[in-house]
């Protein structure tokens, strides 16, 4: 921990620039030169315009066994969100519409103070360290499979790869992972509706597509869990409604929005097959037409179990073991760090930010979230601390 509190102000100070000038998946320019010139003055090998805004730093240990050591990555995700900073803070987002407002600038600021601390025990390490920082995780179809395509994961071949997110349902300094199944599995719908739009004093001559929303949204809320066994997550959620303009004019169509989240791929199919059987039956019976559109979102998260245990002994090392929980729960938020760990094996752990004795309780994708920044010493010294006992033990 000293290592990292030695590079505390550095990585706070990085977080606030990013924080002042967020930019939007693939648009992250600034963000991916400034990363670039940081890992280039720690000596690292960078390469840029990886998966279109990604950067990597490669670290080459020069520790008894390198020529025959592993290679073990750290991914950060780098974009921000399209919404307002409404923080009152002196390091609020510069850029209207455009905020970090979900940790990513944290994450980028820990991972660069972790490169910081590994350089200079170059001699101490076994094994290469790649440092991936990610475009557009927050916007679909993400980042990570373009720059997978783009060869992150080899020259040198990826043999395990740790990712981290600030979570603010967990107590400031806490570490969390959930082995096996990390995550849920989604997608986003959109779903048209089509009728036959006409005078409200004349309900014999229409086909409302109102009342065939109003017909899907309740009934798929109630036989769509009643599929599942119990104790499987589902989120099966409506997000959005239009159609109609005043109210003596039934409009001829209705769009509906939202997302379905399960605990697998395969539950997903499951889930969508059963959701347009429901809307086939009321549409038809109405009498009317229907297009479905899906948006697929990312995978599940997979953790190792093996590196979980690494990760959960090192993790101790820093916080003490009492800080370090296993959660029992499907986190049900998505993150395409899966595709990664699709390839290699991974952990995606959380750190806890939430502080009630200063503030700090805003959920992800608030315009108020914000947090401790003592934390980034935590992120940056378990980061280390988890690649230094990998590369030693293998």
């Amino acid at each position: 921990m000293d290592a990292a509190y030695g590079v505390l102000e550095t990585m706070r100070s990085i977080r606030r620039d990013l924080h002042r000038h967020p930019e939007l998946g693939m648009q992250e320019t600034r963000t991916a030169q400034m990363i670039a010139d940081r890992l280039k003055e720690l000596g690292l090998e960078v390469h840029a315009g990886v998966g279109g805004t990604g950067v990597v730093g490669v670290l080459r240990g020069s520790g008894q066994g390198t020529t025959h050591g592993k290679t073990v990555a750290l991914r950060a995700d780098i974009d921000a969100l399209p919404m307002q900073d409404q923080k009152s803070v002196d390091y609020a987002s510069a850029s209207p519409g455009v905020a970090h407002s979900c940790g990513h600038d944290a994450h980028t600021a820990i991972q660069l103070g972790a490169a910081e601390i590994l350089t200079r025990d170059l001699e101490e390490l076994p094994g290469n360290v790649k440092f991936i920082f990610q475009p557009s995780e927050d916007t679909l179809p993400g980042g990570a499979v373009p720059m997978i395509e783009d060869g992150v994961l080899e020259n040198p071949r990826v043999d395990a790869i740790f990712s981290l997110h600030l979570y603010p349902q967990f107590e400031e300094g806490t570490v969390v992972v959930k082995l096996g199944k990390a995550s849920t599995s989604s997608t986003s719908f959109t779903l048209t509706l089509e009728g036959i739009g006409g005078h409200v004093g004349m309900p014999h001559k229409v086909v409302n597509p109102l009342l065939m929303a109003a017909l899907i949204m309740t009934n798929s809320q109630s036989t769509l869990p009643k599929s599942l066994a119990p104790g499987e997550p589902l989120i099966f959620e409506f997000a959005s409604i239009h159609g109609g303009t005043v109210g003596n004019i039934v409009p001829p169509e209705v769009v509906l929005m939202g997302g379905i989240r399960v605990s697998s791929p395969e539950l997903l199919e499951e889930m969508i097959s059963r959701f347009d059987k429901l809307i086939r039956a009321v549409v038809e019976t109405a009498g009317g037409n229907y297009t479905l559109e899906l948006q697929s979102g990312y995978p599940t998260i997979m953790n190792d179990l093996e590196l979980g245990k690494l990760w959960q002994n090192g993790a101790a090392k820093v916080v003490g073991e009492d800080k370090v929980v296993e959660y029992d729960r499907i986190m049900t938020g998505g993150d395409d760090a899966a595709y990664f760990q699709q390839r290699v094996p991974g952990i995606y752990w959380w750190l806890g930010i939430r502080n009630e004795e200063k503030g700090f309780v805003q959920p992800l994708h608030s315009p108020y979230f914000n947090f401790n920044e003592d934390v980034l010493a935590i992120g940056a010294a378990v980061q280390v601390q988890v690649v230094v006992d990998y590369l030693q033990a293998t």
